[in-house]
């Protein structure tokens, strides 16, 4: 996407572009925290549940530790070369089409498939992060600060590469080497969660 905007002569079209992109990434994130959330919440306290999820962060840290050490370009594999490509052409055609609000619809449209997809290689944290607050008691207010808390953090380093390539008009190696350390942290945290969430769940609890 970086490498694409770097191409457009408008500086105006390249912020608006990219910060759709962005922002609708994050957006998309919100509403499958939030759908996921509410679907804990109905279920309740149940012991099956907790032990499921759990055991799938158990697995997910296994995971993303594998793909540190097997997978340096930190790359989610849904979206390798072939898919890439596709989805970097039609990138190109709706970004530097002549209607500029065709082209934002058109990248919103594109972040919004992009994160579908990459969920798959993302979605341990989030199923363990929505898990442990639905073991609180929060007001249910509370409930989506703390997810909009998680999405900032989850984007601040696309938001962070996008705007220092936007000011240096250059592309960084920083996107990949992040990706690949956030494997190695990310696997450590979450097999620690999945961990506490099967033998005890009241460390998790911070409820007020």
């Amino acid at each position: 996407l970086i490498s694409l905007l770097l191409g457009i002569p408008s500086i105006k079209r390249r912020w608006l572009i990219g910060g759709i992109f962005v922002l609708v990434s994050g957006f998309v994130y919100f509403l499958f925290l939030a759908e996921w959330l509410n679907i804990l919440l109905f279920i309740g306290f149940l012991f099956w549940v907790r032990i499921a999820i759990g055991i799938i962060a158990i697995a997910a840290g296994i995971h993303f530790l594998h793909e540190y050490w097997t997978n340096p370009e930190g790359v989610c594999k849904v979206t390798a070369s072939p898919g890439r490509k596709r989805i970097l052409e039609y990138l190109k055609l709706v970004a530097q089409g002549e209607n500029l609000f065709i082209a934002l619809g058109g990248v919103a449209l594109i972040a919004i498939a992009v994160n579908l997809i990459e969920l798959v290689c993302s979605a341990g944290l989030p199923a363990v992060f929505t898990q442990v607050l639905s073991l609180n008691h929060l007001p249910g207010w509370l409930y989506y600060i703390y997810l909009l808390e998680y999405i900032f953090f989850y984007m601040l380093d696309d938001m962070v590469i996008f705007v220092l390539a936007m000011l240096t008009m250059q592309i960084t190696g920083l996107n990949s080497k992040y990706s690949r350390f956030s494997n190695l942290i990310g696997g450590v945290v979450i097999l620690i969660m999945g961990a506490l969430l099967i033998l005890r769940p009241e460390i998790l609890t911070f409820g007020i």
